[in-house]
């Protein structure tokens, strides 16, 4: 196996540093096996024109034939002959492109790319060596370099964020001249191994970094001292301004009491405040590593909000931002959406009606009607087609519950729970005849509106009277002979609608010149 190690001559990793010194800089050192030669080595790993006379001069006039066993030799990294690579799209989501093109799952990306991300979306890019780097909502990033060099292990990774946000998983950089590096406008953040996020602000002038795992090292673009950005810090960078001391990250919101079950569309998820947040950042993906993001929103306060997610299993995460701009620690949660088919929507569940509005994918419709909160005792447990129901219960307070059904049986989750008020139907009416006049009289209660019908039929389709009044009794002039039928119905204050009453028979007995009114016959619906 080749012995070689990398050495860095000036900067390691740089905030605000130019983008060419690193590639001149870097050198790789390759320790010597027995019968090397510089011939050989020019043979096995430099590119045209670097040759072994280059060798020669850069260590010191070493003797191209005679290379004592274990020597060190220094080789430029530049002058390295490049296998070029590609990264591999495993997420997207939303609007991405590549120069200009649609991207698809399994993409190759090759060095030079331009990757743009819409409004609301991502793309997760796998590299050769693991490594993992997500690009945010409204991003510009493109892949300057993605390659290794022949006969070494190891390779290096440059991208150049242009502005937005990126968000990485570096896997452990080994090998000569492995390194990853993420460049923005004014900032190159370079690790060998580590979680961080990186964010460009090319009007502001600015660049942000937070470490969540591992560590950076920050350089001035003017040479001043470097600093350490090691996890749970971060730093935002003015251009032309010194480094400023890292910021502690604000630790990870509290979502233990987020359910582990969500039956709603519209998703309200509440977290504890964090103190000293002026904002909170959440996320959902469809994998415990975030890598494939479907959604993601800034919030002032809690709880966080999504709305239109398919049911399924989903992941969440949330971090606080500081008044820095700086994003914590990732609070994360596993979770399931089941919420569709989507319930129907009660109607007038002020006035403790029983109806509903249409669902969609609902072939018909499961009622519960109950006197608990809990619904262990069942009033009613009914399957239908209609979009209201007679509860077919007693004067009395009640509380129902509505589920959609598919076609193929499947029941989506249950709605909210709503009053039911099933109302007394009014009592029956008496009868005063004074000048060819009929007065009807019933008890009432203050408030009540009353429909009061006479019908030729007991349909009530030939309707003689059909009057809505605002007292408990009702005149008309006195009809001609024959029978009639009556019936009414109380409206309370609140807007709630008593069934109708029993039916009474008005007949005129023509022996006696009188005219009868029966008791009530039982309820109409």
């Amino acid at each position: 196996m080749d012995c070689y190690t990398l050495r860095t001559l000036g900067v390691a990793a740089g905030l605000l540093a130019g983008g060419s010194a690193f590639a001149a800089d870097l050198e790789v050192i390759y320790t010597t096996r027995a019968g090397d030669t510089l011939i050989g080595l020019e043979k096995r790993f430099l590119a045209a024109p670097f040759g072994w006379k280059g060798l020669k001069v850069h260590n010191g006039s070493v003797n191209p034939l005679r290379i004592p066993v274990g020597s060190q030799l220094r080789i430029p990294e530049r002058w390295l002959r490049v296998e070029p690579r590609t990264a591999r799209v495993v997420a997207l989501q939303g609007d991405v492109s590549m120069d200009g093109r649609a991207l698809t799952l399994d993409s190759k990306i090759p060095a030079g790319a331009l990757l743009r991300t819409g409004e609301g979306a991502f793309i997760t890019l796998l590299m050769p060596d693991e490594s993992r780097l997500t690009v945010q909502p409204q991003s510009v990033a493109r892949f300057t370099k993605v390659q290794g060099f022949q006969g070494f292990e190891g390779q290096t990774t440059e991208v150049s964020l242009e502005h937005g946000r990126v968000e990485t998983h570096a896997a452990a950089q080994r090998g000569p001249a492995a390194r990853y590096q993420i460049r923005t406008p004014t900032t190159t953040v370079s690790v060998r191994g580590t979680e961080f996020r990186v964010g460009a602000d090319p009007v502001a002038h600015s660049a942000q970094a937070e470490v969540t795992g591992g560590e950076v090292r920050l350089n001035p673009v003017d040479g001043g001292v470097a600093k350490a950005l090691a996890a749970g810090y971060g730093v935002v960078a003015k251009a032309g301004a010194p480094i400023p001391a890292p910021r502690p990250l604000l630790p990870a919101p509290t979502l233990t009491t987020l359910p582990e079950r969500f039956e709603r569309v519209e998703l309200s998820l509440p977290f504890t405040p964090v103190d000293k947040a002026v904002a909170y950042r959440a996320q959902i993906a469809r994998d415990p590593k975030f890598a494939d993001v479907v959604a993601d929103a800034v919030f002032n306060t809690p709880p966080a909000r999504f709305g239109t997610l398919p049911d399924g299993a989903w992941w969440l995460r949330v971090r606080a931002i500081d008044e820095a701009g700086l994003e914590g620690f990732d609070a994360e949660h596993a979770f399931t959406l089941r919420a569709r088919p989507e319930p129907p929507k009660a109607l007038d569940t002020e006035r403790g009606s029983l109806a509903w509005s249409p669902a969609a994918e609902a072939a018909r419709y499961r009622l519960q009607i109950a006197n608990q909160p809990g619904f262990t005792t069942l009033l009613a447990d009914r399957e239908t087609t209609a979009l209201a129901a007679d509860p077919g219960l007693p004067a009395g307070r009640y509380l129902w519950r509505i589920a959609s059904l598919r076609a193929s049986g499947e029941q989506g989750p249950w709605s909210d729970t709503h009053p039911l008020v099933v109302r007394q139907a009014p009592q029956a009416a008496s009868l005063t005849i004074y000048n060819r006049r009929m007065r009807f009289a019933w008890p009432g209660s203050a408030g009540q509106i009353y429909d009061v019908q006479l019908a030729r039929d007991e349909a009530f389709t030939d309707l003689l009277v059909d009057q809505r009044i605002g007292e408990a009794a009702l005149t008309v002039l006195e009809p001609t002979g024959g029978t009639y039928y009556l019936r009414r119905r109380a409206t309370d204050p609140d807007g709630g609608t008593s069934p109708w009453s029993g039916v009474q028979t008005l007949r005129q007995i023509f022996l006696l010149p009188v005219w009868s009114l029966s008791a009530p016959a039982a309820a109409q619906p």
